[in-house]
């Protein structure tokens, strides 16, 4: 059996045209200072009274323009209603911070940024703060992270004023990129694992992730708690999108539901977009990709969340905001449309060792694609493998005539390779 080499390209391939980490917004906070002293601090004087954002996540302009990678996006759109406690006039420094490897310094060892860089963060993140009153002048402001609790490198920062007992409603809209990554779908990352077994092997162990994501905890900053808040995530439209696009929008053709394409000559292809250096990384991890349009799970937190139209969404009252809002796709090399699954299985065998019964690794494989459906599987070796897995979550109700006729279909063409192997 080959060494986990595919995996080291694959993790090169990453970080050349994938990000890493995790884009996300803030809830609105109270901050003094400015530029390298800019720092999160606590109002008593005014409260934030309520919150109320929508994040939708979707497609960008193209997944791959040749600019920013990634740029799968996810828009933003936050109402916050905020009350001033005092009976004097009150000055506040609100912060919005973001996290975002796009945002990050790159190549130099100064945070500084000039008002023209400024202004075109802004301008990147299509970012706008506004009141009853006032559109405001927001500045970005990069720093040095201190690793102190509420430290953020870069935040979007502008002054609010507030009358004696004044109320205000404040709406911030913006976008960002979504980060994309590889990382294992193993539950124990640390746990040394063999290799040459069959089901060990990176093609069925490795994820792409994208993340949407929300910090909540700066909400915290202002006076008292948060009387009402709500957080909805359209996910519809983008899990639809995911079934269409598949790991990546690899060429010219607009995939149906079915697998069949037609061409769309107005996108540009994927690889058209990459450097010759991509391209070279790209063509030698390609043996880790046979499937273009695998199955995806997800995960989110916290618990707590209910099912709404088109989405998810959490809702609290007297709430201190702690948890940040998470959603997580993952998308494994497992197939999920039966025309896929023959160059799967194909490397899939070729990973296998002289001694490795194809037709015996082929039936196991089976099992754990239908664990992956909610099966729990019957081969001991496959159990363990599924019960280590982050997406494993054997269904008590499961059938197999419950199963769609895409995955029945899957199925069957995984018989057909184990019928076809020697016995």
């Amino acid at each position: 059996m080959r060494t986990n080499s595919l995996f080291v390209i694959a993790l090169a391939l990453a970080g050349v045209i994938l990000g890493s980490s995790v884009p996300a917004g803030a809830d609105a906070g109270v901050f003094t200072g400015n530029g390298q002293d800019l720092h999160q601090i606590t109002s008593k004087s005014v409260q934030l009274v309520s919150i109320d954002v929508v994040i939708i996540p979707g497609r960008g302009r193209f997944l791959y323009d040749g600019t920013v990678p990634g740029m799968d996006q996810a828009d933003y759109n936050c109402t916050f209603v905020l009350r001033s406690l005092s009976e004097k006039a009150e000055d506040v420094q609100v912060g919005f911070p973001v996290d975002s490897e796009f945002a990050q310094q790159t190549g130099n060892d100064s945070p500084e940024i000039s008002h023209k860089e400024s202004k075109e963060w802004v301008l990147q993140y299509s970012f706008i703060a506004r009141d009853e009153r006032a559109t405001y002048h927001v500045e970005f402001v990069r720093r040095k992270r201190t690793g102190s609790p509420g430290d953020f490198a870069e935040v979007f920062v502008w002054n609010m004023h507030f009358a004696p007992k004044e109320t205000r409603t404040l709406d911030v809209q913006y976008r960002i990129p979504i980060s994309m990554g590889l990382l294992s779908t193993r539950k124990d990352q640390m746990a040394r694992y063999s290799y040459s077994e069959p089901l060990e092997q990176e093609l069925v162990n490795l994820a792409d992730l994208e993340q949407v994501g929300y910090i909540t905890s700066t909400g915290s900053s202002w006076a008292g708690n948060v009387e009402r808040a709500t957080f909805s995530v359209i996910t519809e439209p983008f899990e639809t999108y995911l079934n269409f696009r598949g790991w990546a929008e690899e060429s010219l053709t607009e995939q149906t539901p079915d697998g069949a394409g037609t061409a769309d000559k107005s996108k540009p292809s994927f690889e058209a977009s990459l450097t010759p250096e991509q391209a070279a990384l790209l063509e030698r991890a390609k043996p880790l990709f046979p499937v273009k349009h695998p199955w995806w799970f997800r995960q989110i937190s916290p618990a707590g969340w209910k099912k709404v139209d088109h989405g998810v969404q959490w809702t609290y009252k007297d709430y201190k905001p702690v948890d940040p809002i998470e959603i997580q796709y993952f998308m494994m090399e497992l197939p999920r449309l039966p025309q896929e699954v023959d160059q799967f299985v194909d490397q899939y065998l070729r990973e296998l060792g002289r001694n490795e019964p194809a037709a015996t690794e082929l039936n196991r494989l089976k099992q754990l694609l239908l664990a992956t459906y909610g099966k729990e599987p019957e081969d001991p070796v496959v159990k363990q493998h599924a019960a280590g897995q982050v997406w494993y979550a054997p269904r008590k109700d499961f059938t197999m005539e419950s199963l769609s006729k895409t995955q029945k279909a899957v199925l069957k063409k995984i018989d057909d390779r184990i019928a076809a192997e020697p016995k």
